[in-house]
C-alpha cells in the first residue's frame, strides 16, 4: 500500500502503524544499500508529523533500494526506548532513528541520556513551521509589536508554551528579545495552549501552521509571525519574524540518524537516497500533500546544520 494512499483528506494521519515498501524497478535497484529489511524507529506515536514524516522517509528509501522498510513507533519513556534501541543497534543501516529538533532539548534537560553526538546523523528530510499567534483584540499586529508592547508593560504579557519542548525555547528566545519583559509560562500541549490563549489566561502562544490557519480563518486568532527565516509555502502571505527585525528562525526539522560507528556503505546509500529526492519531482508533492515541507541534507551537510541547531537550544537551557 502506498503511504500516500494512506494519508486522510485534509490532515497528516496515516492508518497504517508500519508499512513495507518493496518497488523493485529498474531506477530502484540504482542504490545497493547493505541490508535487505530496515527499521525506522519513531519515537513518537502513530498518526503525528514525526510518524507521518518517517513514513514517506521509508517510502522512497525503498523505492530507490528495493528493501522492505517498516516504520516502528515506539513512545515509551518519552521516547528514550526509541533511542536507546538504535543507540545499541546493529552497525549495519538495519535499524535508524527518525526524530527532529526535540533531540536537543530532550538530551540538555535530562530527558534523554542521548544527544545528536550519540549517534551516526545521516540526513535532514523534512520540517514543520510554527507560527506566533494572539487573540484578534490583541493591541499587536506583529510580533516586533508584541516585543515592543512587552516592553512598555513589563510583566503583564504572558507567553504560553510547553515547557521542556521547543516551545519553551522559542518563548525564551521571544522574552530575551524582549528584555526578559515577557513572561513565559507552561500553558501544556498545542490544543491546551489554544485554549488557555482563548480563554484569556495567555497572551500569545506558538502553533502550527495548518491549526493556526483554521483559526484565522474562524476570525479568532490572527498570526504574528512565522518563526522561520523564509516564507511558509503554505501561508505564504503570513511575515516571518525576520521580515520584522527579529532574529529567530526555528524551524522543526525532521533528521535520520543510524547507531554510532554505523557501516559506510549505508551512509552513503543515505546519502544517494537524498540526492534522488532532490531530483524526483514526486517526493515534494508528496511532502506538501502531508503538510510538510522538504528539508533536505546528506551526510556532509548534516553535522554543521545540527551543531548550529544545538548551540542556538543549549544558550536558552542552563
Amino acid at each position: 500500500m502506498s503511504v500516500m494512499g494512506c494519508l486522510r483528506a485534509g490532515g497528516l494521519v496515516l492508518a497504517a502503524i508500519s508499512i513495507t515498501a518493496g518497488v523493485t524497478t529498474v531506477e530502484a535497484q540504482q542504490i545497493d544499500y547493505p541490508v535487505d529489511t530496515v527499521r525506522i524507529v519513531v519515537p513518537a506515536n502513530p498518526g503525528g508529523g514525526t510518524d507521518t514524516d518517517a513514513r514517506l522517509f521509508a517510502e522512497y528509501l525503498g523505492k530507490y533500494t528495493g528493501a522492505k522498510v517498516a516504520v516502528v513507533n515506539q513512545f515509551a519513556g518519552g521516547g528514550v526506548v526509541a533511542a536507546q534501541t538504535v543507540a545499541s543497534g546493529k552497525p549495519d543501516g538495519s535499524e535508524l532513528l527518525l526524530y527532529h529538533t526535540s533531540v536537543h532539548v530532550a538530551n540538555l534537560t535530562g530527558t534523554w541520556p542521548f544527544g545528536h553526538e550519540d549517534f551516526t546523523a545521516l540526513a535532514t528530510i523534512a520540517q514543520f513551521d510554527d507560527v506566533i499567534v494572539a487573540r484578534v483584540d490583541a493591541p499587536y499586529d506583529t510580533l516586533s509589536g508584541l516585543i515592543k508592547y512587552a516592553k512598555d508593560h513589563p510583566g503583564e504579557v504572558t507567553f504560553g508554551s510547553q515547557l521542556g519542548g521547543t516551545t519553551e525555547i522559542k518563548g525564551m528566545a521571544i522574552a530575551v528579545a524582549s528584555e526578559d519583559t515577557l513572561r513565559v509560562v507552561d500553558a501544556g500541549s498545542e490544543s491546551d495552549r489554544t485554549t488557555a490563549l482563548l480563554g484569556e489566561q495567555v497572551d500569545a502562544i506558538p502553533m502550527g501552521v495548518n491549526n493556526a490557519q483554521q483559526y484565522v480563518e474562524a476570525g479568532q486568532l490572527k498570526v504574528l509571525a512565522v518563526l522561520n527565516e523564509t516564507a511558509n509555502p503554505f501561508a505564504p502571505e503570513w511575515p516571518t519574524a525576520s521580515s520584522q527585525g527579529v532574529d529567530l528562525s526555528f524551524p522543526l526539522v525532521f533528521a535520520v540518524y543510524g547507531p554510532p560507528d554505523l557501516d559506510q556503505a549505508a551512509i552513503v546509500a543515505i546519502d544517494q537516497v537524498i540526492a534522488r529526492m532532490k531530483e524526483d519531482p514526486d517526493a515534494e508533492k508528496d511532502f506538501m500533500r502531508a503538510k510538510q515541507v522538504l528539508s533536505l541534507r546528506d551526510s556532509k551537510e548534516i553535522g554543521p546544520f545540527l551543531e548550529k541547531e544545538h548551540d542556538f537550544v543549549s544558550s536558552f537551557i542552563e
